[in-house]
């Protein structure tokens, strides 16, 4: 823990005007009148202030000192993080050929009269090829594969229009059942596209199914995992789907797919693509079953557009920052604040003395393993302070020079580098819909999905309360109080790590050995109140990959990593309170309610207020103690708890205890309060 500080005088004005009142005898025998009109005494009272300044300010030496020594072990201010999304561009029509978006394009939200728009900028190319529909696979029993494609080609050249005279062919077997499945392959990458497949299905040919919610589940090759992936019917899913216009395959109409980042290809039936697939799942009363198999007269594919990852960021180019007068030590300040941790590319820039261009200079952490010749510098994202190597003197009296130092009288600037972050990228979702960038046949952009990240430079106060942990950790990972620090370290839009680790072999819920499992929970919007969505508690996968990287330099050789997110398990609690007499009902309630969200919360909750803690079960005991204290609660009634599916919004039975394993977390749903 940290040592308290010390009050070096902790005398206040009223202690000094007491004190100096009191030699008033000794020393001014005569002075008789000590009424507060005296002169005299107004005297007293100004250098009584002037003294408690002095004070304060000797007060504060301890307090730099820390800061100082805090600098000395290697503690700095965490920068700004900007808020990130994915943004979908819709192109206007279907083209011949490939549209690339490029990297860099600005997106914003719509200016007000009240706000200033709020700018995003891609930070990676994006190509949207036209779809290359090359395989419609059919299979009764999984292993053998017949391409039906090159058939529905064929009658649509030889009748000019697809599926007259009864040319059909069957989806899946005549008396479908569950795993039966058609495959669509394509020659094009499926990576962040969104695909539209066009089906001609016959009207009505599968009847016994329920055509709003039909018992088949759409599917792509993940090539991360080598397996199939589902598309879910939520926006905030990397793999959406957005519209089945068949009705289940039972009409002629398009099926709208988002496919995200690790679509790839596969071997299916000895053909190579990339796949997507649809699968007939058991039925159920809310979905029916297929009594006959799907008929279409023809399949095609347009993409629609392409999904980029997107940041709150403006990128500053080949700003000029000084000139170099030919000293150790210069220091340059960028003129945008506040200022990003610099990324490929962007880097120092000094004018070659011969002035036929620039040359470029490396970053350095510090100046420690640099020589007088190394064209090294070092760059403070917080103040945006640029810093060349000093001069140091050695215990001889040798003076050494630690980087190189830019010529005299030679331009200093940057390539590039971004600024940008904060909170007030946070924005919702359908948010980011004016394009600043012009790109040809995009017709329109949004963000399915809420930015997230966005976060201020870090306070000198955290910045106090890290140097003890700092100087246990000596920035290696071990132990699980060092994977959960440094987790923190990697980046402030990480506001809570926990480090899961084996500790005996064969205990459920922990990890093999050898394996390490970190779990993250984002900083979640300030705007999000009470309440979490699901949407606010996704990890974006650029965080994942920025914790692991810090981390894989600081672990053990001998561990594997995995970085991802908790499982989250949601709950509403239902009440029953009675409120004192006198009290008024409504505000009871709502004083409850309130209590129940802030208990249950997985950044403020649990009773330290530090977040519900990872793998804690919830009790039902522990919430009569949570509500009886509220004000105007008289006594509690009835308590029950359910488990949630927050896709769904369905709860599950009725509980006293939920239990969480040791990779959960507990989120509020909805409470439901009644007051009498």
């Amino acid at each position: 823990m940290v040592l308290p500080v010390p009050n070096l005088d902790d005398r206040t004005f009223q202690d000094i005007v007491n004190e100096a009142r009191r030699r008033i005898p000794l020393y001014c025998p005569e002075w008789t009148d000590h009424n507060l009109s005296d002169p005299g005494i107004t005297l007293i009272e100004l250098f009584a202030w002037m003294t408690e300044m002095i004070i304060y300010r000797m007060n504060k030496v301890p307090d730099k000192n820390y800061v100082k020594f805090l600098e000395l072990i290697g503690v700095e201010l965490a920068p700004a993080a900007p808020a990130s999304t994915e943004v979908s561009f819709l192109l206007s029509a279907s083209q011949p050929i490939a549209v690339t978006i490029p990297q860099g394009t600005e997106v914003s939200t719509v200016r007000t009269e009240t706000e200033e728009a709020i700018e995003f900028t891609t930070l990676e190319d994006i190509r949207v090829e036209p779809a290359d529909l090359q395989y419609l696979l059919v299979s009764d029993d999984g292993s053998e594969f017949d391409d039906r494609l090159p058939v529905l080609r064929d009658w649509e050249g030889m009748v000019g229009m697809p599926g007259e005279q009864g040319r059909r062919i069957n989806l899946f077997a005549d008396a479908p059942f569950p795993g039966n499945a058609f495959y669509l392959g394509f020659g094009n990458s499926l990576q962040r596209a969104i695909m539209s497949v066009s089906l001609s299905c016959s009207e009505r040919a599968a009847p016994g199914i329920v055509p709003t919610n039909p018992p088949l589940r759409w599917e792509y090759w993940n090539s991360e995992t080598q397996d199939w992936a589902e598309f879910l019917k939520s926006r905030d899913a990397d793999a959406w789907l957005e519209e089945d216009g068949t009705r289940g395959l039972n009409t002629p109409g398009n099926v709208v797919l988002h496919l995200p980042g690790n679509a790839g290809p596969s071997v299916v039936g000895l053909r190579e693509a990339s796949w997507i697939r649809c699968v007939v799942v058991p039925g159920t009363p809310e979905t029916g079953s297929y009594e006959a198999s799907p008929q279409i007269g023809s399949a095609g594919a347009t993409n629609l557009g392409g999904v980029a990852l997107a940041s709150n960021t403006t990128s500053f180019d080949h700003e000029v920052l000084g000139t170099g007068n030919g000293s150790s030590g210069q220091a340059f300040t960028v003129s945008q604040l506040p200022a990003l941790p610099l990324g490929p590319g962007e880097t120092v820039e000094v004018e070659l003395e011969d002035g036929s261009g620039w040359d470029l200079w490396e970053q350095v952490s510090d100046f420690a393993n640099s020589s007088h010749e190394d064209k090294h510098f070092t760059f403070d994202a917080v103040s945006g302070e640029v810093r060349f190597g000093p001069v140091i003197r050695t215990p001889s009296g040798e003076e050494r020079q630690y980087g190189a130092v830019p010529p005299a009288g030679m331009s200093i600037g940057f390539t590039s580098y971004r600024f940008g972050g904060g909170p007030n990228g946070n924005v919702g979702p359908d948010s980011l819909t004016a394009l600043k960038s012009s790109i040809p046949y995009v017709a329109s952009v949004t963000n399915r999905r809420a930015a997230s990240g966005g976060v201020d430079p870090e306070g000198i106060e955290y910045a106090k309360m890290r140097g003890p942990q700092t100087l246990r950790t000596r920035n290696r990972a071990v132990t699980e109080e060092d994977f959960e620090h440094l987790a923190r370290e990697a980046s402030p839009s990480v506001v809570r790590a926990r480090c899961i680790q084996p500790r005996e072999v064969g205990t459920e819920g922990d990890p093999l050995p050898g394996i390490v499992r970190v779990l993250l929970v984002p900083t979640i919007p300030a705007s999000s109140g009470r309440t979490v969505a699901p949407e606010d508690l996704r990890v974006p996968r650029e965080l994942i990959e920025q914790v692991r990287s810090f981390l894989d330099e600081r672990r053990l050789l001998t561990t594997m990593l995995i970085v991802s997110e908790p499982e989250y398990h949601w709950v509403s609690v239902e009440a029953v309170v009675r409120a004192r007499q006198g009290a008024d009902p409504e505000r009871v309630r709502a004083d409850v309610e309130e209590r129940l969200y802030e208990f249950i919360h997985p950044v403020y909750g649990g009773t330290d207020g530090n977040g519900w803690p990872f793998g804690r079960s919830v009790f039902a005991s522990e919430l009569y103690s949570q509500i009886q204290p509220v004000p105007g609660v008289e006594f509690i009634e009835e308590i029950r708890m359910y488990p949630v599916n927050p896709e769904t919004g369905e709860p599950g039975e009725s509980t006293q205890t939920l239990t969480v394993p040791s990779t959960g977390l507990v989120c509020s749903y909805t409470h439901r309060v009644t007051c009498t």
